[in-house]
């Protein structure tokens, strides 16, 4: 009994020490005519992007970002890019949990802008 009783501080003291983690899970549905890629990003102020996950989702096809352990101080995004895209890759940023994404392209044509939007969890 006592030997439990000097372990309980270095227990409490060790999760202080550790911090708080949490996960980050993007479903990302492709419904472009075309390849994305999907990267789950940390904003980390630098100004240069940290992929810290990656995905190529086929055309009418559906993908998984996945992160766990994540310190709870960062920031993370989706960011998603075709081919062709005219425009910038389209991003938006992400909470613990997860996260119901769909892709979708102007006039569903190859040419066009990509937009990303979040979506309910069906």
């Amino acid at each position: 009994m006592r030997a439990l009783a000097r372990l309980a501080p270095l227990s409490v003291l060790a999760v202080a020490l550790t911090g708080c983690t949490v996960g980050y899970t993007a479903d990302i549905r492709n419904d472009t005519a075309q390849p994305v890629v999907a990267y789950l990003v940390r904003a980390d102020g630098s100004g240069q992007p940290n992929a810290i996950d990656t995905q190529r989702i086929a055309p009418n096809s559906r993908g998984e970002l996945s992160r766990y352990n994540v310190p709870d101080g960062w920031r993370l995004y989706v960011q998603v890019d075709a081919q062709g895209n005219p425009g910038y890759p389209v991003q938006m940023d992400v909470h613990p949990g997860l996260t119901v994404l769909r892709v979708t392209q102007d006039g569903n044509l190859p040419t066009g802008k990509l937009r990303l939007e979040s979506v309910s969890r069906d």
